[in-house]
């Protein structure tokens, strides 16, 4: 196994292998890239188009990544980038090593419910009717993609990634139909409200 490890006193944050890892599937153009990594982690990494192309001059900067210059005649010169040996090499490494924050979640949705005793009623029925329809909408773009790799070998772990996001989305749905189930047969009241404060 190589011993390799980030730069000394750098611990290197998680899109800059992502950036790192994409760019060995498929060599690209930054603006090309950003495009890539939105379809491809979205669902579950986000990588903005600043923070690709802020990776891909550190990636430079440490020999991971090199680029080479190609000349477009209706359009500006672009520089595609390809992995080096060497970034090749910090992948593998940070592969092996286990995840980190397998266990968090960050969700704007579940911090304002968390509070939903203070909503009014039609505020509650609201912010639980745009997070059921977000769902859906995930789940029609995952199943969408999971079809588009169907038959491409090369993308099976692309494709059960995408299983993962859409099970999850699926198993949401199904808590939303239960949350609103159990509002439905018991309100919020003001009683509710009072008997929640100081809960914690």
């Amino acid at each position: 196994m190589s011993e390799y490890t980030s730069p000394p006193g750098r611990e290197l944050p998680g899109s800059t292998y992502a950036v790192l890892g994409l760019i060995d599937e498929s060599p690209s153009s930054g603006y090309d890239l950003a495009s890539f990594a939105d379809r491809a982690l979205g669902y579950f990494w986000p990588v903005s188009r600043t923070l690709a192309y802020r990776e891909l001059g550190r990636l430079e900067s440490l020999g991971w990544l090199e680029a080479t210059q190609i000349a477009q005649q209706r359009y500006p010169d672009k520089r595609v980038w390809s992995i080096t040996a060497k970034g090749r090499e910090a992948l593998t490494a940070w592969l092996s090593k286990p995840a980190e924050g397998m266990n968090s979640f960050r969700s704007g949705f579940l911090l304002k419910f968390m509070f939903g005793i203070r909503m009014r009623a039609a505020d509650t029925t609201s912010l639980l009717e745009d997070y059921r329809e977000s769902l859906e909408t995930t789940v029609v773009d995952l199943t969408s993609i999971m079809d588009l790799l169907e038959d491409r070998p090369e993308a099976r772990m692309g494709r059960l990634a995408a299983l993962h996001g859409l099970r999850s989305a699926q198993a949401r749905l199904a808590w939303v139909d239960e949350v609103e189930q159990d509002l439905r047969e018991n309100p919020l009241t003001a009683e509710s409200e009072g008997a929640a404060r100081g809960a914690w």
